[in-house]
């Protein structure tokens, strides 16, 4: 079913659509950066007159640029506009949990993630800043109405047959959708 482009450009969706593309950008700079170590190792080595450096350096300069061209040749974020867009019933579930990291009693980091589930329980999951979290959710919510929201265990249990203990994670009627 072929739904209005418009609701692709909605700003609740804004976060999801950069998060997509920070991760992307970071995993680019590694590859660079890892072909940049490969090739130096394998200079390094030539330079010193060892067979074992070089051959490690080009192995790694290798595997960096296969890496790059699979970022780059994959497109994550056209995938989901045109899943939203034009196959919005093939996301079955999305739910969300919210990591908080507190070494000895202190907050210190806090982070989200969104899973979208189809029917035969592939599970994609995006990386979002906590409080941006529930607005892309509740964004989905008008986007995906087919479609169940929140963490149950029944629901796992439906989707992916197996149950995921979530802790701390709000009941169904407690959600608010």
């Amino acid at each position: 079913m072929q739904r209005d482009a418009r609701i692709i450009r909605h700003p609740g969706l804004k976060p999801l659509w950069n998060s997509l593309e920070r991760e992307r950008r970071q995993q680019q700079i590694v590859s660079v950066v890892l072909m940049v170590v490969g090739l130096s190792t394998a200079v390094v080595g030539v330079v010193v007159r060892s067979a074992v450096w070089p051959v490690v350096g080009g192995f790694l300069a290798s595997f960096a640029l296969w890496w790059l061209y699979r970022i780059l040749s994959d497109q994550p974020l056209a995938y989901l506009h045109r899943q939203l867009r034009d196959e919005p019933e093939t996301i079955a579930w999305v739910y969300s949990t919210q990591t908080e990291r507190m070494p000895f009693g202190f907050k210190t980091q806090s982070m989200g993630t969104l899973y979208l589930v189809e029917p035969d329980g592939t599970t994609q999951s995006y990386s979002l800043k906590p409080g941006k979290l529930r607005l892309v959710v509740k964004t989905l919510n008008r986007v995906l109405p087919h479609a169940d929201f929140g963490y149950t265990e029944a629901r796992d249990m439906k989707y992916r047959g197996e149950v995921t203990r979530v802790r701390g994670g709000r009941r169904e009627q407690d959600i608010g959708f």
